[in-house]
This record gives C-alpha cells, structure tokens and sequence, in this order.
C-alpha cells in the first residue's frame, strides 16, 4: 500500500448492529463478560448468566460474536465495541440521572482572586465559575455514573481532572465523543471583551468541539511544565484554577494576521515565558527571559 492511499474500513449500518442488543439476555452476556475482565469458557459464561437452556443461551452469543464478542482459543470476551458497550453501562450514560445544585468551594478565582468558587451538576454536564466575575467559567460533559464514586467537595477536583483528560485528548488530536480526528485551528474572536484570538479543535466526524485559549496547548508543553514545575506547580495534577495568575500575567497578542499566528506570554516572579501558536495550534517555539 502507498503512503497516500486511503485506509478502507468496512461499515455496517448502525441500526442493523444495535438491534443486536435488543435482547436483555444478550445485554447480560455483555455485561457478564464486562466484569470478568478475562476470556470465559463456553460453559463458565452460561453458568455466569440466567438462561438455562444452552440452546438459546447459544444462539445470542452467537449473535454477538463478531460484534460485540470475539472467540478465541481460550473462551469469549469482549471486543473493542463490546468494551464501549460494557463502559457506557457502568458510566450510567444511559441509565443514570442526577444532578446536584450549586455549593461553594475553596479558590481562589484565577482571572478576578475571588477566594470562593461554585461547582454544580445537571443535565450530565459539570459546571465549575466564579461566582464573583464573568471571566472564569468552564462547562463539560460528566458521566453520571461517577458521581456517586466521589465526596461532595472532592467532586470540583473529579471535574477538573476528568477535563484535563477531555482537553488532552482533543489536544493529541482525538475526539472524545466518537474517537475521531480533530484538526484544529486559530480564529480571531468575536467579542471585543474577548482575548484576541482563540484556538478551535474540531472533529471532522461529528463535528464535537472545543473552543480555548491559545494558551491551553501551550500550557501543556513540556517547557511549560517545567517552567511552572519550579514554583511548585504540577500542571498535570494540580486543580486548573491553581496555575493560572492573574489575567495580565497570561497574555494572547497577534503576531500575523496571514496566515493567523498568536503570541502567549506567561509571567511568574518576573521571569517571562513566551511561546509562539502557529496558525494549526502547533506550538512553532518556547522560549523564557529573565532566567537568573
């Protein structure tokens, strides 16, 4: 195969492969595999399910093998398919509902220093603000199904990390709703209140995005990291609103306007870092000033 020539993957209609798992015992079988974690025996997959009769336990295995099941020397287990399957059960995407109102926890705000913030859940989106200003607000989707596996005011820190894996994700350029490639791009903003310009990440699949600033690519470049490293912030674990200055010491300039280039600065204790986001968000250098 040339370099050039296109990968082809085969495509089944999504109604023919869903109509799959109308049957509650096939669901069982998914579910019962999901929990093993390993490759069961023909007989140890029945024992594990209610259906008695082997001759129709085997037709809906059948069903699911080269679906949602793959066979193998050792037994059945789950496919890749049959993984989302299993995973989307347990995150309760589908059969969970919750919400919980607005409650306080400690900041402070990194754009106004507002030393409380607020945290809510509902319509399985996680809302993290600041109560006092405009500027610091980030919403995202959350599965359900892992709202109870946290304390209240552990729950602002499950967000923030379960964002932090989202943006990594969109940022090696994947998509988090269907595994899609995203392709990003610089685009100048279009609120005068706004940073200048801001880096869109889209899906060229199913068109899921994530619209930030410039400086979120850069935040996560390995000199950036060091940089913070220094004065003891870990940028991979600590909570998001904790490395974030002031808003004048995050600073997003345009460079050029042909093609779109942008400027992100980052002042800590007076040492500078500057990095420059080229046109597709590919950090182009980073560079750092003021260095004793």
């Amino acid at each position: 195969m040339n370099d050039d020539e296109a990968v082809s993957v085969e495509h089944r209609p999504p109604e023919e492969v869903f109509e799959l798992l109308s049957n509650d015992l096939r669901v069982e079988i998914v579910q019962v595999l999901g929990e093993a974690g390993e490759a069961l025996t023909f007989s140890a997959l029945r024992t594990a399910v209610s259906e008695r009769d082997s001759g129709k336990f085997n037709y809906h295995l059948q069903k699911l093998v080269g679906h949602f099941v793959t066979q193998d020397e050792d037994g059945y287990r789950l496919s890749f398919a049959g993984e989302q399957v299993y995973g989307a059960i347990l995150s309760g995407s589908y059969t969970a509902n919750a919400s919980i109102p607005p409650f306080e926890f400690d900041g402070p705000c990194p754009m106004c220093g507002h030393a409380i913030l607020v945290a809510e859940y509902g319509n399985e989106t996680a809302l993290l603000y600041c109560p006092e200003c405009d500027e610091w607000r980030n919403e995202f989707s959350f599965p359900p199904g892992t709202l109870d596996q946290f304390a209240r005011q552990e729950l602002p820190f499950a967000f923030d990390r379960w964002m932090r894996a989202t943006v990594m994700k969109f940022l090696q350029g994947f998509c988090e709703n269907c595994g899609g490639r995203v392709d990003a791009t610089l685009e100048r903003a279009s609120s005068a209140n706004s940073r200048p310009v801001r880096a869109v990440f889209e899906c060229g699949r199913c068109d899921d995005e994530l619209r930030a600033s410039p400086a979120l690519p850069v935040l996560y470049h390995p000199v950036t990291i060091s940089f913070f490293e220094r004065y003891g912030v870990n940028v991979l674990h600590d909570p998001s609103w904790r490395y974030y200055g002031e808003d004048d010491d995050m600073l997003v300039e345009i460079l050029d306007d042909d093609p779109l280039r942008a400027r992100v600065s980052v002042t800590v204790d007076e040492t500078e870092l500057v990095a420059t986001v080229d046109h597709d968000v590919t950090i182009v250098d980073v560079a750092i000033s003021g260095d004793d």
